[in-house]
């Protein structure tokens, strides 16, 4: 009895069009433009840094992939075939094409092409940030910045999850060593008072002088390290403040409760330059360095890119005075203190 061939055991005919087969001998085709433009075997095969006969062998399996023959070989010299003149022109074209696709792959790699996520807090609006993103934005037109505004303890946990790229925040909220960061300034804390209360015509003032008065501070939950440290200001200083309760979590709807009447505040100068009226800023003389305020830039060195290098580097050449400024020229009468 004949024994029953396998037909697992046939061979396969290939399915695979010229094109597909041409994909996979990509790099012959920079082996064809050179020898093309020689016009010589040996000379071609010295610009592409490869042996005569591999160049050989090359063009042959291009030939076999596309379907055609490309070249009409002599003893001195090649000509094109009518299908290698229109094969020429394709090839070029191809070769135009990876090369410009490889570089913007790899500027998306490198993060100067696609988007950067910004977070920021309305502070950093009062430091030079606006003119930081115009800048990057000439420098690498094509970037898209997606700018967001929260919290910065909100930013922290949007670093952490990977959902920005880069964030402005106040230093307070940020352990040490989680991520790379960059200080952009220091600022003095100052006390806001309601305009209205006699405490508000004194010049300078110190922490126990506000010993009677209620204090809004900023939640726990949002910032853990101000909140801490605020309270150890005023246990240092002799006292324990009375804590205006609230879910006090915006800065301006802390500075509002102070316009109100509520309390008293701790908070950066740059403050001034929020629009609320009937607070009065006043120095505190005698603040632990620990509450002293700063702003800072923040990222995971991990995923950092072209463009937040280029964003540190921008942020790391503005004077440190700046936030000072902006936050002068936009403070109004009533809170100039």
């Amino acid at each position: 009895m004949a024994r029953r061939r396998n037909s697992m055991s046939k061979p396969i005919k290939d399915a695979s069009s010229p094109g597909d087969a041409l994909l996979s001998e990509a790099h012959r085709l920079r082996h064809f433009v050179v020898l093309v433009e020689e016009r010589h075997y040996g000379n071609a095969a010295e610009r592409l840094g490869m042996d005569q006969p591999a160049l050989s062998r090359s063009i042959v399996r291009l030939e076999q992939a596309v379907g055609a023959q490309l070249l009409v070989r002599s003893a001195r010299s090649i000509a094109l075939t009518p299908a290698g003149e229109i094969f020429e022109k394709d090839a070029r074209a191809l070769i135009a094409q990876a090369q410009l696709s490889s570089s913007v792959v790899r500027r998306v790699q490198d993060g100067e092409i696609g988007n950067l996520r910004l977070g920021f807090t309305p502070v950093a609006m009062f430091w030079a940030l606006p003119d930081a993103v115009r800048q990057l934005r000439v420098r690498y037109p094509d970037i898209r910045i997606l700018m967001q505004e929260a919290q910065s303890y909100e930013h922290v946990e949007h670093l952490r999850e990977g959902s920005i790229d880069v964030a402005f925040v106040n230093g307070d909220v940020l352990n040490k060593g989680e991520f790379q960061t960059l200080v952009l300034e220091r600022a003095r804390v100052l006390a806001a008072v309601p305009a209205s209360w006699p405490i508000a015509k004194s010049k300078r003032l110190r922490l126990i002088d506000l010993s009677d008065q209620p204090f809004i501070i900023v939640p726990k939950e949002t910032s853990p390290t101000t909140h801490q440290a605020t309270l150890a200001a005023c246990r240092a200083a002799g006292f324990v403040p009375t804590i205006v309760p609230g879910d006090n979590t915006e800065v301006l709807s802390r500075l509002g409760m102070v316009a109100s009447g509520f309390g008293v505040m701790l908070t950066s100068e740059y403050t001034r330059a929020l629009p609320v009226e009937g607070v009065v800023y006043i120095p505190v003389t005698d603040l632990p360095e620990y509450l002293h305020w700063q702003l800072v830039m923040a990222w995971d060195p991990r995923a950092e890119t072209t463009a937040v290098r280029a964003l540190a580097d921008i942020c790391a050449s503005i004077p440190k005075s700046r936030i000072k400024r902006a936050a002068w020229r936009g403070g109004h009468p009533s809170a100039a203190g």
